[in-house]
């Protein structure tokens, strides 16, 4: 018992030493001797922009981009627009296709040759496409962005919009369209709810651990890894990936998220930008599509004809060449092996976002519907 006892004091005494140390030289420690990657991350690629709030620098070219612990490629043309790195000095303003989207339609985490984006326009021989998206768009900026390169005498013949689930909470919570031109919302109580995550205790803890503990948190990250590697314990979802405020307003809308509006109040912001970018096309002659997709969330909650899928639809029964609906072929493979299965195949872990699997599936079925 004595011995017991003795063993028990040095390892409490072992834990809360290393604690201290880790409190007072861990971040330093893995910085400096412990980082897997010692290539900073190259955040130096947007611009803001006085019409439509912020796009990308012009012929940017970088293999050091970073979206949580990836490294991938980044290049732009000489439109600010991203493309592949082997083609990247492009003065092309006349294209048959324009997409636009926010980070998914943008290709976030990815080399461009693995984004939906970059397989649709690697397949699409002969037909010249431009990713117009970026990060946190919505379609307040989808109008204003493309009415601005309009009036610069870029010319499409279709544009296709990718409108994301979030794209509503952008709209309503992040971005006003005033006068045409696109402005940070102002919080009426001050705080910033654009950028809110809903983290569960679990993920504060690891966010503090992370913050104060460096070395308890990689610690507790390489245990964890090993543990779902021999599947000793299953992979985990986090919280905040599948309880999103802004993929909820679909199936638990809450309005003190959306500024105290109604869920009607919201979706009609997003239909009147939407409306307007219409109307511009139309006196171009332009073609608009929309395409709809799932959160992680959406899969989790929701159902066949929700009413993100439901709102875009019936907008398009007036307003668009076509419809494409990523919805339902996500919904089959959930019915046919399960959510849980589905996301870790389809996304990027611990994110909202595609991985290669998830972007190639979509690459898939939007080139069988376009073709056809």
């Amino acid at each position: 018992m004595i011995k017991k006892n003795g063993f028990i004091k040095i390892f409490l005494i072992t834990i809360i030493s290393f604690l201290v140390i880790d409190f007072l030289v861990g971040k330093n420690f893995y910085k400096n001797f412990l980082r897997k990657s010692f290539v900073d991350a190259d955040i130096g690629m947007g611009l803001y922009d006085n019409i439509y709030h912020h796009k990308f620098k012009k012929n940017y070219k970088t293999k050091n981009a970073k979206w949580g612990s990836k490294i991938y490629k980044f290049c732009t043309d000489d439109n600010g627009f991203r493309t592949f790195c082997s083609e990247n000095i492009r003065t092309e303003k006349n294209f048959d296709i324009g997409l636009i989207g926010d980070s998914f339609t943008e290709g976030i985490g990815l080399d461009y040759e693995d984004t939906f984006s970059g397989l649709i326009e690697k397949n699409l021989k002969n037909i010249k496409v431009a990713n117009l998206s970026v990060t946190s768009y919505s379609p307040a900026i989808y109008y204003a962005k493309i009415n601005k390169l309009l009036d610069e005498n870029y010319n499409f013949k279709e544009i296709i919009v990718f409108l994301d689930i979030s794209d509503i909470h952008d709209d309503n919570v992040c971005y006003e369209l005033k006068l045409d031109r696109v402005i940070s919302r102002k919080p009426p109580d001050g705080k910033d709810t654009c950028h809110y995550i809903n983290h569960d205790m679990k993920e504060k803890i690891l966010l503090f651990m992370n913050e104060k503990l460096k070395l308890s948190y990689e610690l507790v990250k390489i245990i964890s890894d090993i543990l779902e590697k021999f599947e000793i314990k299953n992979e985990s979802i986090k919280h905040s990936v599948i309880n999103s405020q802004k993929s909820e307003w679909t199936f638990n809308y809450n309005k003190k998220n959306y500024n105290n509006l109604e869920r009607e109040e919201v979706i009609n912001t997003s239909l009147q930008n939407m409306t307007k970018l219409s109307k511009i096309l139309k006196k171009k002659q332009i073609k608009l599509s929309v395409a709809v997709y799932p959160w992680p969330g959406t899969l989790k909650y929701n159902k066949r004809n929700n009413i993100h899928e439901e709102v875009w639809k019936n907008f398009c029964k007036i307003n668009c060449y076509k419809f494409y609906n990523f919805m339902n072929p996500f919904y089959d493979l959930v019915e046919e092996k399960g959510f849980v299965k589905i996301y870790h195949d389809y996304y990027i872990k611990n994110d909202v976002h595609f991985n290669k699997n998830g972007n190639k599936f979509i690459a898939d079925n939007f080139l069988k519907n376009y073709i056809k």
